[in-house]
């Protein structure tokens, strides 16, 4: 049978509609490549506070806010995860103070105050188990619970190192583009978890 031109026409455009069919398809049903990993060297500041074995090959990075409900919430599985596999795993803390809250980085600046006390980690614990009732009358408090020299304490609440270090990590937290905390690395890559179980999940796997 003679095409006419109509035909032809008609034709034409039901190949090149069937083409570009194919096209898309391919595209959209084209496996998403995993995430490039970030470099170790990127992620983690040599003088964050860290707990597990820094020669292990399997790391976890968190950024967190002291006054964010959800850090609270993932706080628990964080330290099960931390004592449970320290010699497989390096878990590192950065600091990631949202502007909206109010005692986050003040918050900050007391743990780390501790942390020269080499309480990092008990303040920590503290301020987040009263994360309901911050402020700046608490560090004191708590620093008197951790028996603290109150003296160094209150002067390193002002120390413009200890500043820098919490300003550091936001930098690195902003250039990473995280949309919010906690914000969690494990081996470069950033989970997307969206409870404790999630992270833990992960972890697990990430570990073995």
């Amino acid at each position: 049978m003679k095409l006419t031109g109509e035909s032809k026409l008609l034709l034409g455009i039901l190949l090149a509609t069937v083409a570009i069919m194919g096209v898309a398809v391919y595209f959209f049903t084209k496996p998403t490549p995993p995430p490039k990993p970030i470099a170790r060297e990127e992620l983690i500041a040599i003088d964050s506070y860290s707990i597990g074995n820094a020669s292990a090959s399997a790391y976890l990075v968190e950024f967190s806010d002291f006054q964010c409900p959800a850090c609270r919430a993932f706080m628990p599985v964080v330290d099960e995860l931390a004592t449970k596999y320290s010699d497989k795993l390096f878990f590192v803390y950065r600091h990631y103070p949202l502007p909206q809250h109010t005692f986050a980085k003040p918050a900050a600046m007391a743990a780390e105050a501790a942390g020269e006390q080499g309480k990092f980690w008990e303040m920590a614990k503290l301020i987040f188990e009263n994360q309901d009732r911050l402020s700046k009358e608490l560090w004191g408090n708590f620093a008197d619970d951790l028996k603290l020299d109150r003296m160094k304490f209150d002067a390193a609440l002002n120390s413009q190192n200890l500043k820098a270090k919490i300003d550091r990590d936001e930098i690195a937290a902003a250039a990473l583009k995280l949309p919010g905390t906690p914000s969690f690395f494990l081996n470069g890559v950033r989970l997307e978890v969206a409870s404790p179980l999630d992270l833990k999940t992960a972890v697990e796997k990430g570990v073995q």
